[in-house]
């Protein structure tokens, strides 16, 4: 189930679900460590009415969540008509301190007094470790500071605590406990303690720890009652305690304020762009999936593919780490709008994690250690590199186009050159020795689907493009051999680019693996990377790139529907029969080809495209990786920062469709 709200200050980043209730928080850095998703429960909430206990996960509710425009702060509703209350959260996670805040207002719907207790709960897996090392405890006011919760295990610790205006207190009882699997027996968690309506005040625990808070309200008819909660984090007790003890001093109000404030001056540079070059209809979901993308990226520079660990129900892994193809794609979209802090900051985190050699693994952790690799050094009984070499070369693409923009914008060269040494130049000499002798083309790598392992049309023209932008980037430099060298391996690429057109289908080979052996595998896969490939990168002429989106189309389009999957026969998570899912990034990159081509009929292919998306985040606020074709259910994980990329993408390019401008 998607996150339909992210909430970030680059530092904690809070995953609400459509019930609102937190399922996923990392921290210290934006995607590690996750210290609650699938392994434990939710952080439920619930009120206890007349006797009986009404979680909003119990279906009887009406919730609906979003983010209040240009900011990353959340507004969720949730109503039970039925029962006569309805429940309003405003939720942001602070931007200078580590607190998740939630200012929450439960209203009496009927016209009688009435009394209830709203139950916050909190589970924690500190360390995304089931090692049953946690604490909690019950911390008394000590005078400096207010009565809490507290969890911890080794260096990460959270406080919980809060504020009722009827009562003047944090909160008006506890309890706390364990879930989970503990001497033989299963434990659902202390939130079953709430279902009487009494909690027992249970101090301390261990194991698996979660603990529930109590509000206890009293309403006049039609009457409203506001209280606040606040979950701090910390690298240690003492730090989660003042940090918790300074946010509650200092008032949840002021905080927000200086939140909304900081969300607003960030979002202006994108704003007035919208304004200008954004169709209307597009600009509300055009700065949401900004401030999304903002939402996933860690201060020290890593953006993150998802946040979502929901996948975890299915798949043994989550998509929180940071692949360097889809991060430049997002550093792209950040470039356009002009937030080069952001941009910069991810060229420094890819400084750092590009191996000695100049290429990049697969994936990356935020704190700059490589991440899980699926691919294998050795593969049909030959040896091989188990890298997806296009992600070296987009980011020597976009260093060098970012780098070239500067300099003819007055910028010096000089400010450059300390990525350029340790990003640039190794990057750059890797892809022009990644190069076949035999076919003057790259060596064959694991392209960017992962799915096989092959010479792509894809990798070789985002090499190609990589290498004649960073050439003219090693002129500035004065570095005339280098410059020399990228380009003739670049003419290389461009004048045997021929062997990757298959006549007989007037497209593009997926790719093809040139063994050690002298035999030659061709896949003759109707695949829509290597049309965006062939065309951003400028490989192929326009001929060729004209007759392949033909094919793309007659391949792919069925009557008016203009969604696309990645490729022919794509069984990834396939839900109907031998239809394949539609995915938001082919389908962008089609109607970005198809708004820079001529004639109302393109653009207008491009507007439906636009307008699928906009439909699909006015229902859930974010965007997936792909959706069941015939449901159009939302699969796999979301947020999906590159989905999110490729919507500002596809933005601006029907914004500007009749003006031809660089990937």
């Amino acid at each position: 189930m998607a996150r339909p709200i992210i909430l970030s200050n680059g530092e904690m980043a809070v995953g609400l679900n459509q019930f609102g209730m937190v399922h996923d928080l990392y921290f210290p850095y934006v995607g590690l460590d996750n210290h609650c998703s699938e392994k434990a429960p939710r952080h439920r909430i619930g009120l206890f009415v007349d006797g009986t206990m009404h979680w909003l996960s119990d279906g009887s509710w009406d919730i609906r969540p979003a983010y209040l425009p240009g900011r990353l702060i959340s507004k969720t509703v949730a109503t039970n008509h039925w029962l006569g209350f309805s429940v309003e959260f405003q939720d942001f996670v602070d931007a200078e301190t580590n607190v998740l805040a939630r200012n929450i207002e439960v209203i009496n719907l009927t016209n009688k007094r009435r009394e209830v207790k709203l139950f916050l709960h909190q589970a924690f897996v500190i360390g995304d470790s089931q090692d049953g090392h946690d604490t909690v405890q019950y911390v008394p006011d000590t005078g400096d500071a207010s009565e809490m919760i507290l969890h911890y295990k080794g260096r990460r610790a959270f406080a919980v605590g809060g504020y009722n205006p009827q009562t003047g207190k944090s909160f008006d009882s506890f309890s706390v406990g364990h879930f989970g699997h503990v001497n033989g027996k299963n434990y659902a968690g202390v939130w079953r303690d709430a279902e009487d309506g009494q909690l027992e005040r249970n101090p301390v625990d261990r194991f698996q720890t979660d603990s529930i808070i109590e509000f206890r309200l009293d309403f006049a008819a039609h009457d409203s009652a506001r209280v606040n909660y606040f979950l701090s984090a910390g690298k240690s007790i003492n730090e989660a305690r003042k940090t918790l003890e300074r946010f509650r001093t200092e008032g949840l109000v002021e905080h927000l304020l200086a939140t909304d404030s900081f969300w607003k001056r960030w979002l202006a540079p994108a704003v007035a762009i919208a304004e200008v070059r954004i169709a209307p209809e597009y600009r509300s979901n055009f700065l949401t999936s900004l401030l999304i993308i903002k939402a996933m990226t860690d201060r020290r520079g890593a953006i993150m593919a998802s946040l979502d660990s929901s996948m975890l129900k299915n798949n043994p892994d989550t998509y929180a780490n940071c692949w360097p193809r889809d991060a430049a794609y997002a550093a792209m979209a950040f470039w356009k709008l002009g937030y080069m802090d952001e941009v910069k900051q991810f060229l420094r985190f890819a400084k750092d994690t590009v191996s000695h050699a100049g290429f990049f693994w697969p994936s990356y952790r935020p704190d700059s250690t490589v991440g899980p690799n699926p691919h294998a050094y050795l593969l049909q009984g030959e040896p091989v590199m188990p890298i997806q070499a296009d992600e070296t070369a987009i980011i020597v693409f976009l260093l060098a186009k970012i780098i070239d923009q500067d300099v003819q914008r007055g910028g010096r060269p000089e400010e450059w050159r300390e990525l350029y040494d340790n990003l640039g130049r190794p990057a750059a000499s890797f892809l022009a020795g990644y190069i076949d002798p035999e076919t003057k083309l790259p060596w064959p790598s694991y392209e960017l689907w992962e799915v096989n392992y092959q010479t792509t049309t894809y990798t070789t023209a985002v090499t190609f493009g990589a290498l004649k932008a960073i050439a003219d980037v090693a002129d500035l430099f004065h570095e005339s051999n280098n410059a020399t060298k990228w380009r003739e391996v670049s003419r290389g690429i461009s004048e045997q680019s021929g062997k990757l057109w298959n006549d007989k289908r007037s497209y593009f080979y997926r790719g093809f693996w040139h063994h050690r052996n002298n035999s030659t595998e061709t896949d003759d896969t109707i695949d829509m990377s290597a049309l965006y490939g062939a065309w951003a990168f400028e490989l192929f002429d326009t001929d060729k790139i004209s007759r392949a989106a033909t094919t793309v189309l007659e391949t792919f389009i069925e009557s008016e529907d203009t969604r696309m999957p990645r490729f022919e026969n794509d069984d990834y998570n396939r839900v109907h029969g031998t239809f394949s899912n539609p995915w938001f990034i082919t389908s962008f990159w089609m109607a970005q080809y198809q708004a820079y081509s001529s004639g109302d009929g393109t653009k207008e292919f491009t507007k439906k495209v636009l307008d699928w998306a906009n439909h699909r985040m006015d229902r859930s606020i974010v965007l997936s990786e792909q959706t069941d074709k015939q449901t159009d259910r939302a699969l796999s994980a979301a947020p999906l920062t590159w989905s999110h990329a490729e919507f500002i993408n596809t933005c601006l390019s029907y914004g500007r469709s009749n003006n031809k401008e660089s990937v």
